[in-house]
């Protein structure tokens, strides 16, 4: 007879399938840009990582669990490399784009929030890496990297990157849902002891 899963199994199989969502989602919005569909500062790559980063994922005990705790940030990354390698080969402009990607990802493990949190206080924090991020990213990108690889001066990208951080920044549409997903996925109906009255009845002897 096959035992019922017990509640903080079923939780560290949702929080699986919430950041495998994560992982999947950072690997198609670059293919979703690569076929045209989207613009490049309007993405799911940051608001996933940060998102993702953000919380203690109770993902259980077994080896892939914690596997994917600690790692999920190289995992997701690791498409977002292959896919431009495959389309664009190795570019100078790649050694501040991955590291950004990382730094985003740190910023999120840096927020350590808990699902278990009020929506609207997981909302604001989570917002607010988010924009942080983006903005970290795009200065080291687009005004670090962009300078050293082109040659260009710092002023002329500072007053280039301005409207394409304000066009960035919009990707934080996309926290609140995924925010939303993860808080929905933890719900998970636990047992509980519930005292009971009874009423006793006592019979006498004649």
């Amino acid at each position: 007879m096959r035992l019922k899963p017990t509640a903080s199994q079923t939780l560290a199989k949702r929080i699986k399938i919430f950041v495998i969502i994560a992982a999947f989602l950072i690997a198609i919005s670059k293919i979703l840009f690569l076929g045209g569909l989207t613009f490049p500062n309007f993405e799911l790559i940051i608001p996933a990582l940060v998102v993702a980063g953000s919380f203690s994922l109770p993902l259980g005990p077994s080896r892939f669990g914690r596997w994917l705790t600690r790692y999920f940030g190289i995992v997701a990354l690791a498409s977002v490399l292959v896919i431009d390698l495959a389309f664009w080969g190795l570019q100078p402009i790649y050694v501040f784009t991955w590291s950004g990607f990382a730094l985003c990802w740190f910023i999120g493990l840096k927020n350590r929030l808990s699902l278990y949190d009020k929506f609207t206080k997981l909302l604001w924090r989570s917002v607010l890496a988010a924009a942080v991020a983006i903005i970290m990213f795009d200065i080291w990108t687009g005004l670090v990297g962009h300078t050293i690889t082109t040659g260009a001066t710092v002023w002329a990208a500072f007053l280039g990157q301005i409207p394409f951080t304000l066009y960035h920044l919009t990707s934080l549409i996309f926290v609140p849902p995924l925010v939303g997903l993860g808080k929905l996925l933890v719900k998970v109906k636990v047992p509980v002891a519930v005292a009971v009255k009874t009423s006793v009845r006592s019979t006498q002897r004649r």
